[in-house]
């Protein structure tokens, strides 16, 4: 079984709080970096995301790349317009060569990070 950081939002990500999640994701992935990432998204709200919005984002997970050597999943509700947002993120962040994936499903999320 892999070992993985769970890391839990809540509340409203505005792009100021997303830019600080990054940092501290980064800082728990260099300190454990034989370890998975869960990322549960389902107790937060976010305002509409442009591709600008989303290639900051990605710009800004690739400056800590070097720390990300292992899967990362995020979990987010399963709301249709959140779901068309997180794919468009996770393409942005596979091209760029992270293990990524999104889920609605918390259990498929774990399975999926066991499974390296």
């Amino acid at each position: 079984m892999a070992e993985i950081i769970i890391k839990r939002v809540e509340g409203e990500l505005d792009h100021d709080r997303v830019m600080r999640l990054v940092r501290e994701l980064a800082v728990d992935a260099a300190s454990q970096p034989d370890c998975n990432i869960l990322i549960d998204y389902r107790e937060t709200t976010t305002g509409p995301k442009s591709m600008l919005d989303l290639m900051k984002i990605s710009a800004e997970i690739k400056s800590f790349q070097y720390f990300f050597t292992n899967r990362v999943a995020t979990v987010i509700p399963s709301e249709e317009k959140r779901y068309e947002v997180a794919t468009k993120m996770k393409a942005c962040l596979v091209i760029m060569g992270f293990d990524y994936e999104v889920f609605t499903d918390y259990d498929q999320a774990l399975a999926w990070l066991d499974q390296s």
